[in-house]
Formats: C-alpha cells, sequence, structure tokens
C-alpha cells in the first residue's frame, strides 16, 4: 500500500507565500503569550510562521524562555531552519501523536486545522494524552480548529489566488466520519501545474471538548478568533483554551 504523502511535502515549497497573511499574527502572540509561558512547545511548527516570532515575543520577557516545535515533515523543518536564522526555535521531527518530546510544557499550541491532520480519532486522543501528560501543572493547550457546519456539502469547489499561484481546491466531506478529501490544484503565472492532495479529520468542537476532558484536559476559553471576538453558533473558527487539571 502506498503511504500518503505528508501535509508538509506536499505543501511545503508554498507554504509561507500562500499562508503568511492568514491571521493577525500581533495577536496570536498576545493569545499565546497571555499566561507568560516559559517553556512552550508547538504541534505542527511548520517553517516557523508563529513559532518564530512567538520565540522572539518571549525571549524578550524571559532569560529562560524556550520553545519548541514539532513536525513530522523534513521539507518544513528544512525551511524553519531557513527562517530562524536566529536558531531560537528547538526543532524536532516526529509525528504528534506519538512522539512529543518528553519534557514538561508551560503551554502547547497548534494552529490552523493543523490538529486535524491526524487524520482518525484515535491518532487525535492519542495526542491529545501526550499533550496533557507533559504539561505542567495548571498548564495551557490551545487549539485553533475551523468549524463545519453539520449542512456542509458532501462535495465543493473553490477558486482563488494566492500570489502568482491560481488555485482550484476539490473537495469531499464525510460527515458521518468527518474526513475531509481534497486537492489544490495550483496554477503558477509561468504556467507550471501542480497537484497537492490533502486529508484531514474533522472533529467538532463539543467532541474536542469531551476528547480533552477524557485526558484530564478542561475547556476554559473559547473564542472566534485569536483576536477574542465571541464565538457564536455560526462562526467558522474557534481558538480554545484548556487547563491541564493535574
Amino acid at each position: 500500500m502506498t503511504e500518503r504523502p505528508t501535509y508538509g511535502s506536499v505543501f511545503a515549497d508554498v507554504y509561507d507565500e500562500w499562508y503568511t497573511d492568514i491571521d493577525d499574527l500581533p495577536g496570536v502572540i498576545a493569545l499565546l503569550a497571555e499566561h507568560s509561558p516559559h517553556r512552550v512547545l508547538e504541534l505542527g511548527v511548520g517553517t516557523g510562521r508563529i513559532a518564530i516570532p512567538l520565540a522572539r515575543h518571549l525571549a524578550a520577557q524571559h532569560d529562560d524562555a524556550r520553545v519548541t516545535g514539532i513536525d513530522e515533515s523534513p521539507e518544513m523543518l528544512a525551511r524553519l531552519a531557513t527562517n530562524d536564522t536566529a536558531g531560537l526555535v528547538g526543532a524536532v521531527l516526529g509525528d504528534m501523536a506519538h512522539q512529543i518530546p518528553d519534557e514538561e510544557f508551560d503551554l502547547v499550541y497548534v494552529s490552523y486545522n493543523t490538529f486535524f491532520n491526524l487524520a482518525s480519532r484515535e491518532q487525535q486522543v492519542r495526542c491529545l494524552s501526550s499533550v496533557a501528560t507533559r504539561l505542567a501543572s495548571g498548564g495551557r493547550f490551545v487549539l485553533d480548529c475551523c468549524v463545519i457546519d453539520e449542512s456542509a456539502p458532501a462535495s465543493g469547489t473553490t477558486e482563488m489566488q494566492r500570489g502568482a499561484w491560481s488555485l482550484r481546491i476539490t473537495s469531499t466531506f464525510d460527515a458521518a466520519t468527518g474526513v475531509v478529501d481534497g486537492e489544490t490544484t495550483s496554477t503558477h503565472d509561468n504556467g507550471r501545474t501542480v497537484r497537492r492532495p490533502f486529508r484531514i479529520a474533522y472533529t467538532s468542537p463539543q467532541t474536542l471538548d469531551e476528547m480533552c476532558l477524557s485526558v484530564g484536559l478542561v475547556l476554559t476559553q473559547r473564542f472566534g478568533g485569536w483576536q477574542k471576538t465571541a464565538f457564536q453558533s455560526d462562526s467558522a473558527r474557534h481558538v480554545s483554551v484548556y487547563r491541564n487539571l493535574r
């Protein structure tokens, strides 16, 4: 059986070009730094879009601040190394469901649907369990995910422009399993076309709360985005903060 390519191997070459400005980065940093963490772990660190500026911010506040990032993609970590010219982020190559560093952290976070790259409920629970065992007493876990309406169509197509690339994204959604299978066909303005498959396993906010509580993480705050907008029934995203009950 041929293994599916990792998200990083498919998107690393364009990730910085396409996604650098998807969030209000100062808002992201402010929310993550709110609890004055000294030891931080990002799951799915990618190219360091968040981890590098967060490490810079925390270093200015605490002499012993340390940010670590784990990613299963060598391609993403190679770009992180290029971007992180000051060596601020400790990079770990590994699967966030099974290979989270055996250290204690004050804060663990995962952004922009990266958690859903764990393409089964079992893998997601395993990841959450590992997070809970590595968080310091009262530590925080921050999860940034999309919200898919239960009545969402089973398939769809979206077209958009990302810099010099024209994107056509086709996807199917299985409401029973939460699995979204899709492909981004990207065409550069020089005529180069690349097909980029992806798969995620969507989990609703309510189910995430149940999964987290089962491993000792309790929801303390939920926002509609990094700017702390109110989370409502029609919110397209949620940024949820969980506290370690230990």
